[in-house]
This record gives structure tokens, sequence and C-alpha cells, in this order.
């Protein structure tokens, strides 16, 4: 079976929104190098203006997935490591003037990260207050005579995101009614893949693809020769492991394996450097890397999350599809506020894992591009488009007197397209951004019932 969807074309009745290529070397600067910390980009208000709905539809529903915001790095080894590598190279006489200055930066985060491993940061917090307070600012209809329901996964970071929006509407509305929860029960559309897809990812062909382009792209030596005085200490550096026992069977046992760490360093550092935007501390790491460097290590990181994420010929053109979940239940509760439940806000609260696939499914903008060549993903699909530290899918919905349903999609709180025309009034006059919600409804059952299609055939062929 093959995928099917819209391509997205110039055609008369199509809001068209290109998604652009990477910004190129020569084009970085310190105004825009935060994009180029991938995943972990922190989120930016948009400064835009919307295109007014048509004469006689006004907004009655907001349904919306947002990933948490800012946050420490996930990981005790990515403080750790790093650390541990200049700290020797100190120890032993081998780290440079500059090295130094890395080192203390370094340091700084690793004390800062004790104890919060995965965890929110103020910054964060701010974001979810931001995005919130501008949809109170943008459609106030929807605070004033309804109910709002939100929902987050189990983890501190996204309950804690959850909670900073809603003391927002909690210090504007007090009265209105709001539900929220982080319970198991919605798991399974707000951060599951469908077990369908998930063997696709693990194809050696993919792997081996992936691995080829990073190593074209990891150039860590000149790096090296400015942190080090002798590049032989981290081209042969005991690398140093310590096992985890099972309680009450001993301390571990610890190895030591020498090894040119020089790529390990330059991809922690780049971890590091990249997750500074998400503090306060009023330092970076910025001038660790060189902007080709800054740019290299981007594509690797967007390579990594287009190859587990998005339409791909190494994973099947399938991926997205294993969140038909979260689709079908932006359509359901779509459908029960248009039936008159009562709620105007459904708000989502989880992860990048789901939000960047379910933006793939979505056909927002340009990412389902679909190309074989990985050297040629950036011309269209481009992470620090799509996923920021807080980033988000909002669908508005509109109606007029006589009962027609309309919805607008925002991605990042900026207006966003999919291919299918956008809706034309009775005089003939198309609205760009403004889809008829049957329409959309049918273009998106019409994926989940592709998928469902999909998995009883791989059923029948087990």
């Amino acid at each position: 079976m093959k995928r099917r969807f819209f391509s997205l074309v110039l055609t008369a009745g199509f809001a068209v929104a290109m998604s652009a290529d990477v910004i190129p070397v020569d084009q970085i600067n310190e105004s825009n190098i935060n994009k180029f910390g991938g995943l972990m980009y922190e989120y930016v208000a948009p400064d835009v203006k919307y295109t007014p709905a048509p004469k006689g539809f006004k907004p009655f529903y907001l349904s919306h997935y947002g990933r948490h915001g800012s946050r420490y790095m996930l990981n005790a080894s990515q403080y750790e490591r790093p650390y541990t590598i200049l700290k020797d190279a100190s120890d032993k006489g081998v780290l440079t003037e500059f090295g130094r200055t890395v080192l203390d930066r370094v340091e700084v985060m690793k004390n800062d990260a004790a104890g919060r491993l995965g965890d929110l940061t103020p910054k964060g917090m701010r974001q979810h207050k931001g995005i919130t307070r501008r949809m109170m600012e943008n459609y106030p209809g929807l605070f004033k005579n309804g109910e709002v329901t939100a929902r987050s996964t189990g983890s501190h970071r996204v309950i804690v995101s959850m909670l900073s929006g809603l003391s927002e509407i909690y210090r504007e509305y007090p009265d209105l009614k709001i539900t929220y929860d982080a319970g198991d029960h919605d798991v399974a559309y707000l951060n599951q893949e469908d077990n369908a897809v998930s063997a696709s990812k693990n194809s050696s062909a993919k792997s081996q693809a992936v691995n080829e382009f990073n190593q074209r792209h990891t150039r860590p030596d000149r790096l090296m020769t400015v942190l080090f005085t002798d590049t032989a200490f981290i081209r042969h550096y005991e690398m140093k492991s310590t096992s985890r026992p099972f309680p009450g069977m001993g301390s571990g046992q610890t190895t030591v394996r020498v090894m040119d760490a020089s790529a390990t360093l330059y991809n922690d550092l780049y971890d590091m450097a990249a997750n500074m935007q998400s503090h306060d501390l009023g330092i970076d790491l910025n001038d660790v890397f060189t902007y080709q460097e800054w740019y290299d290590s981007f594509l690797m990181n967007n390579l990594y999350w287009y190859s587990v994420s998005a339409f791909s010929p190494l994973t099947g053109d399938i991926v997205p599809y294993g969140r038909c979940a979260l689709l079908q239940d932006f359509i359901d509760r779509a459908d029960a506020a248009i039936g008159g439940n009562g709620i105007t806000l459904d708000l989502r609260y989880g992860h990048d894992t789901q939000l960047i696939p379910f933006v793939c499914l979505m056909e927002l903008n340009d990412f389902a591009w679909s190309v074989s060549d990985l050297e040629r993903v950036a011309d269209k699909w481009v992470l620090y488009d799509l996923v920021h530290m807080g980033s988000n899918v909002q669908w508005i919905f509109y109606r007029d007197k006589s009962g027609q349903v309309l919805v607008k999609f925002l991605m990042n709180e900026e207006e966003a397209v999919i291919p299918i025309p956008c809706y034309t009034d009775s005089k003939g006059v198309s609205h760009p951004h403004y889809y008829a919600w049957e329409d959309v409804k049918k273009f998106y059952l019409s994926k989940i019932d592709y998928f469902n299609e999909f998995k009883a055939a791989q059923s029948a062929g087990k």
C-alpha cells in the first residue's frame, strides 16, 4: 500500500505557505544562532497579524496540543561527561586558556542542574504563561462563557507547563470552570505511538544512512586544538564508566576504555550549548563553535528527528500515522464542541515525540516533505520552523449564524496551511487560512482510514 496525501500546489483556492530551507552558513549570526540549537530552540512569541475571519464568522472553540517549555537536559551524563573530560585536562595541565573558560561555564551548568534533570526551567514557565495569555487576548469570548479542559502526560515538566498556562486563566477568570488531569487515561493519544509503525523506525538501512550522514558532518578537530594544548589527551582519553548494580549487590564495577573522545566531547558540548538558551544564567557557549560547526551539528539534529518522526522512504513513509489516535481525539472533541457540549477550550500538553510526527501527519505547511537523499532533508524540513520549547498546534473554530463551521490552523501561533482548498464564500471569494470543517474532517478521516487499512493488511500478512 502506498501513502496517500495531497501535494501542496499553487492552485486557486489554496493558501500556500512553504517552509523555507535552512539558513545558509554565511547568514548565521548572533541574532539567529539559537535556532541552530535544534530541538532546544527557545520559544519566541511571534509578531503576527492574523487574517480576519470571513464576515459573519466568530470563534467558538479552540483545540490545542503543546510541547512542554524550556527544560534542563534529561541525563546526568550530559552534564557530567563534558565536565569530567575538561576537568581531567585541567588537572593534567593540557587545557588552554580558552578551554578553562569553557570548563568554568560547564561547571556552572552542571551545578545548576543538580537535582533538576528534565525539569521545566523558569523560562519554560514563562513561555506557557505567554502562550495562554495570547490565547485570552486573541479569543476573549472563549474564556467568558464556556468550560476549559486540560490534560497532560505524567511528566513533571509537562504538568508544570500545563499549570503555568492554567494559572494565567485563573488569574483573569477565577470563576471559569476548568478541569485538568495528568493521569494514564489520556496517555494513549497524548504520548504514545501506534505499535504498527514502530518497527519501521528500526531498519538497518535507515540507521546506516543516518550514521554515514553524521560522520560526514562531525568535524571536531578544530575545537580540540583550541581546547587542549596537547590533543593526544583527547585522542587517547581514558573513558571511565561504572556499572549500576542491583540494590544490595555492591557498589558496581568501573571500567576504563582508551578511546578517541573528540567526537563525544564535541557532541556533548553542542548539546549543552544548545540547552543554555533554556536558562537565565547569563552565560552561553555560543563561542565554542564556529558557524559552520553550529550548522553541521544542527543538520545532524534535524536529520535525527526527521528519521524518527517524518514521512521518509527509509521508514516506508508511515511513521507520522502512528499519531492517528491524537488526530482522532482532535476530531472527536471538535465534533463534541460543535454539538454543544459547552467546552470552549481543549488543551493538551505533551512532548516533541508526539508533536513533530503529528504536524507531519496533519501536513501543516511543508512538513509532509519526504525525500530519500538525506542531504536534501533541510531543503524544506527544518526543525526550528517546526518545534521549539513550548511549541504548539492550535485549531481555531469559527461559526456563523447559519451553523456553518470553519477552522483555522496555527503552528507556534502563526497561521499555517494544509493542502486542501480554503473556504470560498457564496460570492466566490476564497478566504486564505480558513477551511470548511467538513472538508478538513473528510481529509483527516481519510488518513485514519488509510492507516486502519494498513494495519489490517499488516496483520493479514503475519
